[in-house]
């Protein structure tokens, strides 16, 4: 069967940060949460991303300038904060011929320390990648929705502005949408300064209260109007795929009993109608032993042909079934790895020795005479 690593396991870093947006009316929210990695499947990358905070904050620039800059001055001098990084984040849409894909725009505004919290990377090979200087890096589950391949253009759309941005690298990620632009580049796209309104911050304590204080902290700027943890987001992943495992349980032991039923009636015709066979083997001098070998020879060839037939043909529908499954936002692991093939060779295996010993019982109760008198 495919695995889907937990989320959890997808982490690189177990930092936290808080990132800070400033909305269009000047007002502030503010997110906080723990530093994880999305893998951005496709180029590859994982993306590591945390708290993120919206502020509510002035109607004039300077004063809201003001206000952040004072507020990542306290919070970088509060205790167990390792780094902070500053966003332009933004809801856009991305367009092609094929379809139309709800994105977040990230545009870091520098790329000092970008690789603390962002890791870019090809899902497949595992190639990282740098951020790249020209076009835009996005996430695979994107990438597949519009049909665009890197050196592909696509169209984005922020607000009433239309602009062709070149898809440079396509990164590894789960969760949602992303597009990743440089400052030069927004503004060479845009003509204008993106107005960064996140604020990342990496801290590796992850406890309940050094997360309750921290957040208390925050919440007392008169800005901040609401706090939110990215490990509450990797909890609720976590229950969601929780709840699939009595699905995938069914689906295995339901295998499992497809498996014994079929190698079960195999085994009893192919007993059946080799009866004078085994019963002159038994004339013969064979033991019951021997001629029990005899049978589970090929038994045991056979299941393991099916069983290396099983890991290729597995592996084709495995793929198909997780594309099916798959929603807009989010995009499943497509890689199955050694543990799945060995367990379910080993549970086929399993099957396959508890028949041959059921069936043993049956072969020693095979009567020669009434064998050898009977006409086929």
């Amino acid at each position: 069967k495919g695995e889907l690593p937990p989320l959890s396991e997808n982490l690189k870093k177990q930092a936290k940060a808080i990132s800070m947006s400033l909305s269009e009316a000047g007002k502030y929210n503010a997110v906080l949460g723990e530093t994880g990695e999305t893998a951005e499947e496709s180029s590859g990358s994982i993306l590591e991303w945390s708290e993120t905070v919206e502020d509510a904050g002035d109607t004039a620039a300077d004063s809201a300038e003001k206000q952040k800059e004072a507020q990542q001055k306290d919070l970088k001098a509060y205790q167990g904060i390792d780094e902070m990084l500053e966003l332009y984040c933004q809801n856009v849409e991305l367009q092609s011929e094929k379809k139309t894909v709800d994105t977040v725009l990230e545009v870091p505004k520098t790329l000092d320390g970008f690789e603390d919290f962002f890791e870019f990377r090809d899902r497949v090979s595992g190639k990282h990648y740098a951020f790249p200087k020209e076009g835009a890096a996005i996430s695979e589950k994107t990438a597949d929705m519009l049909g665009v391949k890197v050196g592909d253009t696509a169209e984005l759309k922020k607000g009433d502005t239309i602009v062709k941005v070149k898809i440079s690298v396509i990164v590894e990620n789960y969760v949602r949408h992303y597009l990743y632009l440089t400052t030069e580049t927004y503004e060479s796209l845009f003509h204008e300064t993106p107005n960064y309104n996140q604020l990342l911050l990496r801290y590796q304590d992850t406890s309940k209260d050094y997360e309750d204080a921290l957040g208390e902290k925050i919440m007392k700027y008169d800005s901040v109007a609401a706090i939110s943890f990215t490990s509450d987001l990797i909890g609720q992943i976590d229950d969601m795929l929780r709840s699939l495992d009595i699905v995938i349980v069914v689906l295995i032991v339901s295998a499992g009993l497809l498996a014994f039923v079929v190698l079960y009636n195999l085994n009893n015709i192919n007993i059946t109608e080799r009866q004078r066979e085994l019963a002159t083997l038994k004339v013969l001098g064979f033991y019951d032993g021997e001629v029990a070998s005899y049978v589970y020879r090929e038994n045991i060839v056979l299941t393991l042909f099916g069983i290396i037939a099983g890991m290729g043909i597995g592996n084709f529908l495995h793929h198909y079934v997780i594309q099916t499954v798959e929603v807009d936002m989010m995009m499943f692991g497509r890689n199955v790895f050694f543990r799945s093939y060995f367990y379910s060779g080993l549970i086929t295996l399993a099957f396959a020795l508890f028949v041959n010993g059921m069936m043993f019982y049956r072969l020693r109760k095979i009567d020669m005479i009434e064998s050898l008198k009977s006409v086929e």
